[in-house]
């Protein structure tokens, strides 16, 4: 029979003590920082529907602290040496913030000294600011028709405070002036000259009004909007006035001059800056040429204006030319012979440019793109209140698309050193074809301008 062990008491003192160290080694370890993500979904689970706006609420409040802190280089009650201003209380907006979630009330800090206005209260782009400050500016003239009265309510802008219309203005007015009055390269690749019209009321009557426009391309191949001008109508004193300002700016030259054909227009060009070569826009002459003869002749002109616009290289340009003056000379009108004798030099410049250019720069699409968007966007305006409404935001729009044109890709690569190499050497036989969008004025699709061959 086996003897019955005891157990050591010595042995399970042992035990004990061991297990003690591994508690005491758990219990001295150090606190580790709460995942803040798993913290807020453990907050959103706690909380019921109906608080889902105080969480935002909180969230906005405190990167309105934030960024004061930010500014203040110190937080509430924080000491900091050097500092010169300080927090001095909240105030209430008039009207709460409203939210995918529902209205929000905001405090918004006062300081010392100065005014401080959260970054994230000011939630439109300057151009949506520019369209909501002149669409209050009417309503609280009391101009507005009955249809902006209701766009005033659809754009939940019934409840606006006038200090935030004042205050859109007066900052989008100093931007677009300051863009305005920028200095400009001397030198420019080639620059596009337009004009848009649009109404503006002027001592209690609607007046069209002519916002002249232009744009180029830099050396480095960007684009740029050079700048806009308004003119009671777009006559040779306004555009002598708008390309003297240019001029006063820093711009001296532009290889090429691309417009339509208007008498003050080229008479401005010709004074201001003297000697430089300038384009028709080609798609205006074709209009121009569908003028010039009866609805029946149009069966046979149109063809051939359309292989003409389309040629793609000097040789089959001087071949459709030739082809026009035939089919006009066997149909017997001298009056369009005569016309287009007179204009063989205006259209034909761009001819003696790089081929990869032509389809930018024998028409004034590239400007006319940019008018309608101009056009889409006021017409939710539809009569402007006044000339600084109306700069302000077509000033907005177009300084918009400046940053955005500087800043991004090249609209042509190396455009100066390509122009003076084409003027050393001949043309290369095959210009490579973007494709020829019509503007405004013109006729039919891109495709519609290609030869009759090539389709």
């Amino acid at each position: 029979m086996k003897k019955k062990v005891e157990p050591d008491p010595t042995h399970c003192f042992d035990g004990f003590e061991q297990k003690l160290k591994n508690k005491e080694k758990i219990m001295t370890q150090p606190k580790r920082k709460k995942d803040e993500r798993a913290e807020l979904v453990k907050l959103f689970r706690t909380v019921l529907p109906g608080d889902f706006v105080k969480v935002l609420e909180n969230g906005i409040q405190s990167i309105i602290e934030a960024e004061l802190s930010s500014i203040l280089g110190a937080e509430p009650y924080q000491r900091v040496e050097g500092r010169t201003n300080y927090r001095n209380g909240y105030r209430e907006r008039k009207e709460p913030l409203s939210t995918g979630l529902g209205p929000i009330s905001v405090s918004i800090p006062k300081l010392r000294s100065g005014s401080f206005y959260p970054s994230i209260l000011e939630q439109y782009q300057r151009v949506d600011r520019a369209l909501i400050s002149i669409i209050s500016e009417a309503y609280f003239a009391g101009v507005s028709t009955r249809k902006m009265n209701h766009l005033f309510v659809d754009l939940g802008l019934e409840n606006i405070d006038r200090s935030f219309v004042s205050r859109c203005a007066t900052q989008i007015d100093k931007e677009v002036e300051i863009w305005k009055n920028r200095q400009l390269d001397s030198r420019y690749a080639y620059i596009w000259l337009d004009a848009i019209y649009t109404k503006i009321r002027t001592e209690g009557r609607v007046n069209s009004t002519a916002v002249l426009i232009a744009i180029g391309v830099r050396e480095d191949g960007h684009r740029d909007v050079l700048g806009l001008h308004l003119g009671n109508r777009e006559s040779y004193y306004n555009w002598k006035g708008f390309l003297q300002s240019l001029k006063a700016r820093g711009l001296q030259r532009s290889e090429l001059w691309i417009s339509d054909e208007h008498d003050g227009l080229i008479k401005s060009i010709e004074e201001c800056f003297p000697g430089q070569l300038r384009q028709r826009c080609i798609v205006h002459w074709m209009r121009n040429a569908q003028s010039k003869v009866s609805k029946t002749d149009l069966l046979w002109l149109l063809p051939l204006t359309k292989d003409l616009v389309g040629s793609r290289t000097k040789e089959s340009f001087e071949l459709a030319w030739k082809e026009l003056n035939r089919a006009a000379q066997s149909k017997g009108k001298d009056n369009l012979l005569d016309w287009l004798d007179s204009t063989y030099h205006e259209i034909s410049v761009y001819l003696d440019f790089p081929a990869a250019h032509w389809s930018r720069i024998k028409c004034t699409n590239s400007l006319e793109r940019l008018n309608e968007e101009l056009r889409r966007r006021e017409k939710c305006i539809r009569i402007f209140p006044d000339d600084k409404s109306c700069l302000r935001l077509f000033g907005a729009i177009l300084q918009g698309y400046s940053e955005d044109w500087i800043s991004g890709k090249l609209y042509l690569s190396e455009p100066m050193e390509r122009i003076k190499d084409t003027m050393k050497k001949p043309i290369p036989f095959e210009a490579t074809r973007d494709g020829l969008e019509p503007c405004s004025v013109g006729y039919a699709s891109s495709a519609g301008l290609q030869p009759v061959a090539a389709r």
